[in-house]
């Protein structure tokens, strides 16, 4: 996952540190701290000043003082009381808090135990009601699935750049498909941030059930040119988080309705989700099948995001049984192909309550539209 330096990406945000690195709306690469909050930890928060600017305010504050005796008594005047238009006046890792808050509290995974041969099983909810299931895959399985994982080791000197930048958050790579700008894009780079580290989050969550070993773990020839995250290999959430943001940016591109290339860059947007999720595999510590799993573990928090953000349509119950198949982002999106190859929908469907803090940043987001 984002190599857990990315709950990453805010970085000069102030940085939300964290999971990551909001690095200033401009950094978005990912830190390796492991907060929770991601690119949000610490964004726009002050910290303190140095000891000599500090005795400088102490004694200047002294000295001015007796010029404001004999004024007006403080204002009695008080924010809204749960309003919304106060969130624009916090720090961006306070909206990151109650971006956390708002998605988690309605999450919920149950962990089956498989009997008479039947396999390991976690179901993933939101608000009581479940959205996707993974079956554990089995041991030989994943020996097979190796094989994949060594062909595509002779792309690693092609894209070791993208795979080591990568590491983290991968909103540079969003934000060039898209012309986004820090000082025009804002909230819309708080929005993909914010769906990272849903994203993430809720990964971590499943992949604490499963707890499938990494290749590498499994085969000797394999060794990965990157360390070997802490943490399960299925489902990737490198994967997860590309295709989270994938689902909410082909939402906002659709509310923006101004970009005359819309297609193309959808286009680009949906190769690029794939393309992050395969670096994984390229670079030896990911399965093809962990990508299956993280794309639709994604898409399902993407809609998630956007439901709690006002914007959603009903989201479609998945499944997913893993089977001996590479990762492609166009067998996924074909509901024929992709049945055959164990991804599959009970047809169920919910559509959650929207929240606040989410809803407020969809908004925000949906003025910054970009033309072309």
């Amino acid at each position: 996952m984002s190599q857990y330096g990315g709950f990453g990406g805010f970085g000069g945000f102030g940085g939300f540190g964290g999971f990551g690195g909001f690095g200033g709306f401009g950094g978005f690469g990912g830190g390796t701290n492991f907060t929770g909050l991601g690119g949000f930890l610490g964004s726009e928060d002050p910290g303190g000043y140095d000891p000599m600017t500090t005795h400088g305010l102490q004694t200047t504050a002294e000295g001015l003082r007796h010029l404001t005796e004999g004024g007006t008594t403080p204002t009695d005047k008080e924010m809204g009381f749960s309003d919304p238009n106060n969130l624009n006046g916090l720090a961006t890792w306070v909206r990151g808090s109650l971006y956390v808050s708002e998605f988690l509290a309605g999450i919920g995974s149950d962990a089956m135990v498989g009997t008479g041969g039947a396999p390991d099983r976690v179901t993933l909810s939101f608000d009581g009601t479940t959205c996707l299931t993974l079956d554990r895959p089995a041991n030989d399985l994943l020996r097979s699935q190796c094989r994949l994982v060594s062909d595509y080791a002779t792309l690693r000197a092609e894209r070791s750049a993208e795979i080591t930048s990568q590491l983290g958050f991968p909103t540079p790579y969003f934000a060039m498909i898209l012309g986004l700008h820090s000082a025009q894009n804002k909230k819309t780079f708080e929005l993909i941030t914010a769906t990272q580290v849903a994203a993430a989050h809720t990964a971590m969550i499943v992949k604490n059930h499963l707890a499938i070993r990494r290749p590498d773990q499994l085969d000797a020839r394999l060794m990965p040119m990157i360390p070997t995250p802490g943490h399960g290999s299925f489902p990737s959430a490198h994967a997860t988080e590309a295709y989270a943001v994938l689902t909410v940016l082909e939402a906002l591109i659709t509310a923006w309705d101004s970009l005359s290339d819309q297609g193309q860059r959808l286009s680009a947007l949906r190769g690029l989700a794939e393309r992050i999720a395969v670096n994984r595999t390229v670079a030896g510590v990911h399965y093809p099948i962990d990508s299956w799993a993280g794309a639709a573990l994604g898409r399902i928090v993407g809609q998630v995001v956007l439901n709690r953000a006002g914007a959603g349509t009903p989201i479609e119950d998945l499944a997913y049984v893993a089977g001996d198949h590479d990762f492609f982002d166009e067998d996924q999106r074909d509901r024929t192909i992709a049945a055959t190859k164990g991804l599959s929908t009970t047809g169920t469907t919910v559509t959650l309550d929207s929240k606040p803090t989410f809803s407020w940043l969809w908004s925000g987001a949906t003025t910054e539209a970009q033309k072309a």
